[in-house]
């Protein structure tokens, strides 16, 4: 009886103790273990940060010289220095170097020297910056740099220093000297790094200068150091110490100057309180964890008997039976409670995986069907770009083969290398990220449209699971569905239908401006059949030839682009394009090439085209438009004809006689100006704004219509810029505070035998700065100034204003279809010196724009004309 009491107890305390070994031990050892190796990688981050913060301190000291080297190589850069270096001239350097320190923010100190050290000037009085230059190592890196910065160790204290070439303004020349400039570090600046490092910082030089940001740092906390670290025998000493309520890490390293020599040491010190509030945690957890397992080591021992090892005797007995053959009636309490519910719940999921087998076979079954009929391509792709063996039919009728284990960029731009690595690029940064936001996005970057072969495919993908940092997928999970739809009917259906839109608004066009569309129609037909040959013919040269020519075109081009005659303007911007290439080569080209180049056009054949589109829809009425009209009298005939008469006029009724004549070929200027109105409309509906309507004001005053009909087509080029370069969107003008609706009118007066037109818009207005931007770049804005006025060097806004009329001078990036070659406005500039007038331009930049057009209207009155 005494001996099995004994068993029992040696039982119940061998279970204590082999839980206590094999649990509560190992898990003491860990939380020590844990304890000391968090402490020391706290430790160790508290080091790399300090480390870092340190390295960031002397990186941003350092760089404090770029905030002073942009105004050093100004100066540097500037041709009249350079001047005064060569020429000795002191009194310019002491005009203008050494009174920077008056006129530069920063800058405590300035000197300029010869490419020898020789300082030929200086203010600030730096010891080191007198009569030779006392840093042979500045000498030497400017061998090496044209311009660079850093810090130095002078007689006044630590400086920030940049360093630039004396050359001229553009830099080409060989430099004739230094120039150096410097700012003092002070307490000021040490205070703002400290704000932007979010660190306390201290330094300390040989010489004994002390700067720190605060006095939680003494000079005597670095004399012991500075020893040390100027043998260079340590980079960085480290050091966390404990205050009563935080850590406080510091590092301590040396300050070197631009030639790398250690001039001192500097330290950061950054408070922790993080840190310690994770190790003063540890510490309470650890020992609340023991208490813990204290009491849980004595109700495991109790559950493990109770609950464990006896159920677990009563249930390998039950087992027993049942692997025997034999029904087990009665179920222990224990394996009831405990066993039977695993043994019945085994069961049921063997039951249910049986059911989901069959259910998912029967689905993937009926999917795979629909996917197959359906009239849309779908294929999956893993993270490895290649498409995965399930694909649906449509797949194969795509891509005519067998597409399984083909890389997704290689199916779909298998000729196109670009587009095939960039898409491979997107693949691969969409599977490497994990953040479910940035993958959405980079999906949206996929292609949306691809073209194989013959066919259009319309491109949807979309992800397979969701995967992000919690749960991520394993890289066979991770994939994407890549849906195929067919849209090419679609396109070609479109295609037709704004080809029929743009002959449609050609016919209105057309019909609405039958006499503009029959002058226009007749001056392109004589100079596609005359003007053009005779322009080939002549003296000029080939380059001259060609910008002829390349004016009118340009002007023929807006001409049909009003009347939406756009088969031919395709071609004419083409034609642009290629005179443009010939302009541009590098070579010289003849005569013989450019009437080589044109015949090959086949310009008389262009009109053609437009001609039968009009008659296949108009008709007999298209005979009726005016576009063949006949001339019953020349019009060199008509003005002999005036001429013969005024020479006899004698009374008043003869003047009469002689003003009706005149009035025949006299019109309104409003017949002239009157397409631009609708024009202005459809130009800005296709760019997305609103505009008033345009009025014409004084459109009654009467012209000589052959006179200024030229000049009256060259406008569309003055009426384009507004919409493309003037007018803005309406979310810009909301922006601004201006009427959503856009303003453009046109002014007409006739005083004192002048013609005075006025395009007006309440636009941008004119970028000045651009403007003069682009003069600099073209080397136009000294062209424009007279010998002996350098001093007063610049152009005028009204001059900058008349360089948009230059030829080939455009501010735009991008050259399209309506703007950007440079050469409209100088054809508008062209007619008017042609009619021996002006242009007066002024701009102002958020109000807008006005073109001033004075016209000496010889001959004529200025009479209105009715009707």
């Amino acid at each position: 009886m005494k001996e099995r009491t004994r068993k029992q107890r040696s039982f119940t305390s061998e279970l204590l103790i082999w839980i206590s070994l094999l649990v509560v031990l190992p898990i003491v050892l860990l939380m020590i273990y844990f304890y000391n190796n968090t402490f020391s990688g706290l430790k160790l981050v508290e080091e790399e940060k300090s480390v870092l913060a340190n390295r960031a301190a002397q990186l941003s000291i350092v760089s404090l010289g770029d905030t002073i080297s942009g105004v050093t190589i100004t100066n540097g850069y500037w041709e009249a220095n350079r001047q005064a270096v060569l020429t000795g001239d002191t009194d310019w350097l002491n005009k203008n170097i050494r009174d920077m320190l008056g006129i530069v923010p920063n800058v405590d100190f300035v000197a300029e020297t010869n490419l020898q050290g020789k300082v030929l000037v200086q203010a600030g009085d730096v010891e080191e910056f007198t009569d030779m230059l006392k840093y042979p190592e500045l000498l030497e890196r400017f061998k090496q740099e044209e311009s660079f910065s850093g810090v130095l160790n002078t007689s006044k204290g630590v400086a920030l220093v940049a360093v630039s070439q004396v050359t001229g303004d553009q830099g080409v020349e060989d430099a004739v000297g230094i120039l150096i400039t410097g700012r003092f570090l002070n307490e000021e600046i040490m205070q703002a790094l400290e704000h932007t490092l979010q660190t306390e910082l201290a330094l300390l030089t040989k010489t004994g200068q002390f700067i720190a940001s605060s006095e939680a740092v003494s000079e005597d906390d670095l004399k012991p150091l500075l020893p040390k670290l100027s043998a260079g025998t340590e980079q960085e000493i480290f050091s966390l110490e404990r205050t009563k309520s935080h850590y406080l890490a510091k590092v301590d390293a040396p300050l070197t100057d631009m030639s790398g020599r250690i001039i001192g040491v500097i330290r950061t010190q950054v408070p922790s309180l993080s840190t310690a509030q994770a190790i003063d945690g540890l510490g309470k957890m650890g020992l609340y964890s023991l208490g813990i397992m204290a009491l849980l080591l004595v109700l495991v021992a109790y559950l493990l008997r109770q609950r464990i090892i006896l159920p677990l005797r009563h249930f390998t007995a039950s087992l027993e039976e049942v692997a025997a053959g034999r029904r087990v009636d009665a179920i222990p309490k224990h394996v009831l409670q405990a066993e039977a519910e695993i043994v019945s719940a085994i069961q049921k999921i063997m039951q249910w995986n049986q059911v989901l087998e069959r259910n998912v076979l029967q689905r993937t079954s009926s999917i795979r069907s629909l996917l197959d009929n359906a009239s849309q391509g779908f294929l999956s792709v893993g993270h490895d770009l290649k498409v995965k063996d399930e694909y649906s039919v449509e797949c194969t009728r795509i891509f005519a083969r067998n597409i399984a284990g083909v890389e997704l960029p290689e199916l779909l731009y298998r000729d196109n290398k670009e587009e095939r690595e960039v898409l491979r690029s997107i693949l691969h940064d969409y599977f490497a990220e994990r953040n479910g936001l940035k993958r959405e996005l980079m999906l949206s970057l996929m292609p949306q449209e691809v073209q194989i072969g013959s066919r259009i495919l319309e491109l949807e993908v979309k992800a397979i699971g969701a995967s992000d940092d919690i749960n991520p997928l394993s890289p066979n999970e991770d994939s994407i569905m890549v849906m195929l739809t067919d849209i090419s009917d679609k396109r070609l259906l479109e295609n037709r239908m704004q080809v029929e839109q743009g002959m449609l608004r050609m016919v209105v066009q057309a019909v609405t401006h039958a006499d503009d569309c029959a002058d226009i129609a007749r001056d392109f037909e004589r100079f596609a059949q005359t003007e053009l040959a005779e322009t080939l013919a002549g003296d000029e040269t080939p380059e001259e030839k060609a910008l002829s020519l390349y004016k009118t075109v340009h002007t023929f081009k807006g001409s049909f682009g009003l009347l939406q005659f756009n088969g031919i303007v395709t071609r004419l911007h083409e034609l642009e394009s290629g005179l443009q290439e010939l302009l541009g080569r590098s070579d010289e080209f003849t005569s013989d090439e450019l009437s080589v180049f044109l015949q090959a056009k086949r310009l008389d054949l262009w009109l053609r085209d437009e001609e039968e589109l009009l008659k296949q829809v108009l008709g007999e009425t298209f005979d009726l438009m005016g576009l063949n009209q006949t001339v019953k009298i020349e019009r060199e005939q008509l003005y002999e004809l005036e001429h013969w008469i005024e020479a006899r006029t004698v009374t008043e009724e003869d003047s009469q006689l002689l003003e009706r004549l005149r009035a025949w070929r006299y019109r309104p200027i409003q017949a002239l100006l009157k397409h631009y109105p609708a024009y202005l409309k459809e130009m800005t509906d296709r760019r997305g704004m609103a505009l008033h309507p345009v009025l014409i004001d004084g459109g009654e005053v009467a012209v000589d219509s052959e006179r200024y009909y030229p000049f009256a087509k060259s406008l569309v080029h003055v009426v384009r810029n507004i919409v493309v370069h003037g007018l803005e969107p309406e979310a810009q003008r909301a922006a601004q505070g201006k009427d959503l609706r856009g303003t453009v009118r046109f002014d007409v007066e006739h005083t004192d035998g002048m013609l005075q037109l006025s395009i007006e818009d309440d636009g941008r207005g004119i970028d000045l700065d651009q403007l003069r931007d682009k003069a600099a770049k073209l080397g136009l804005d000294k062209a424009a100034v007279s010998p002996g006025d350098e001093e007063d060097a610049g152009m005028s806004d009204q001059d900058l204003l008349q360089l948009i009329f230059r030829e080939q001078f455009s501010t735009a990036r991008i050259v399209s279809q309506w703007a950007g070659r440079g050469i409209g406005l100088s054809a508008v500039k062209e007619e008017v010196d042609r009619l021996g007038g002006e242009i007066i331009v002024t701009s102002v930049p958020g109000e807008g724009t006005k073109f001033v057009f004075l016209l000496p209207d010889e001959g004529a009155k200025g009479e209105n004309v009715s009707g």
